[in-house]
């Protein structure tokens, strides 16, 4: 299979440079996709130089594979072992988004690796064909938006292509195929996966002055997480919006020339199973938020002002790591407390030692202002 991917590579190990860390991407995913069930698919990021300094990178599939024109490729698998590009609509008219605007970068030491499940989207579908077999393939991209933690530099991290999933599409699955563990995982942890739905779903009427947007966050079953509950801290579940204005704008709202408050009341004991900052989910169950995030830049940015009618938008969830996390439901935890900030962040003081779950970044939503 590696020797006929080789003509749909853009990037391979021999393209890296040695002025910038080195990565490397490995796929895994059930060898069957079902129409009724989301496609899980594990993903493992690992820094694989030898050089001492920490660099600070980000790469997601929602983002930097499925959301733009230099990403994924999807390829049909011919009876004869033939390899045939499957046409895809193009995602989105509006330029790419900058990586280093949206996505929560991390910090990797060297040898560091970032593991997480993520899902093929929706819209993939209706493109394949019952009984048939696909590669989905990762041809390599180049990326200049990363740093070392003390320096930056203008060379470009190649992530090298040549990972893949290989699945045949099935009608007759009434539920989620599960993915076998992640490599190396010493501990179990739900897996959770984010979705944005826009009303209406493409446009959006200036004289409504807001965008609704509702984020989804589904905790999908798989075989580590035993269908146990878990109850979550939901800071930092939010959606942002960019407007483009010959170049991505963050749509942030005024600035009122506000600053930081500095409180000296003492920290907060609140309950998980009784704060309304707290939720928790069964396997199967979905927590859902509705924003309502106003059509105003920064008044005082130079590319500052009220939208306007014909201007592309793209609404945005980053990513997050959970704040804090536990296993049971709210009604095991109404006699636990956490300490909060007086200042109400929600930033649990006490986060435990439970393994870090992180929320990969959900697939953008591109809207034109009418």
């Amino acid at each position: 299979m590696e020797e006929s991917l080789a003509p749909f590579l853009q990037y391979t190990e021999k393209d890296r440079r040695s002025d910038a860390p080195a990565f490397s991407l490995a796929l895994q995913g059930p060898k069957k996709l079902s129409r009724t069930a989301p496609y899980l698919f594990h993903v493992t990021l690992q820094r694989v130089d030898e050089v001492s300094q920490y660099c600070v990178f980000a790469w997601y599939p929602q983002t930097h594979g499925f959301a733009t024109s230099n990403g994924f490729i999807l390829l049909h698998c011919t009876t004869q072992g033939e390899l045939h590009p499957v046409k895809l609509p193009e995602y989105t008219t509006l330029p790419q988004l900058e990586h280093w605007h949206f996505s929560p970068y991390h910090c990797h030491k060297p040898g560091n690796v970032q593991q997480y499940y993520d899902v093929i989207p929706d819209r993939f579908i209706p493109y394949l064909q019952t009984g048939e077999r696909y590669v989905l393939l990762w041809p390599g991209q180049q990326y200049g938006s990363w740093n070392w933690t003390d320096k930056v530099e203008n060379s470009k991290i190649v992530l090298p292509g040549g990972p893949f999933l290989s699945f045949t599409v099935e009608d007759d699955e009434n539920r989620p195929i599960m993915p076998t563990l992640i490599s190396g995982a010493q501990e179990c942890c739900p897996t959770l996966i984010a979705k944005i739905e826009c009303c209406p779903q493409s446009q959006v009427a200036l004289q409504d002055d807001l965008v609704l947007a509702t984020l989804h966050v589904t905790y999908v079953l798989t075989s580590d997480s035993g269908g146990r509950p878990f109850t979550f801290n939901r800071a930092g579940l939010n959606v942002g919006l960019w407007v483009w204005r010959d170049r991505w704008v963050n749509l942030k709202g005024f600035v009122c020339g506000g600053g930081w408050a500095f409180v000296d009341d003492p920290d907060m004991q609140v309950s998980p199973g009784r704060d309304k900052g707290f939720a928790s989910l069964r396997p199967g169950e979905t927590w859902s938020e509705v924003l309502r995030i106003p059509l105003l830049t920064d008044m005082d940015s130079n590319d500052g002002g009220e939208a306007r009618v014909g201007e592309g938008i793209r609404c945005l969830f980053k990513g997050l790591e959970l704040d804090w996390w536990v296993w049971g439901s709210r009604e095991d935890l109404l006699e636990t407390t956490v300490t909060i900030p007086a200042t109400g962040s929600w930033t649990v003081r006490e986060p435990g030692e439970q393994p870090n779950v992180f929320i990969p970044a959900a697939a953008p939503v591109d809207l034109e202002i009418v």
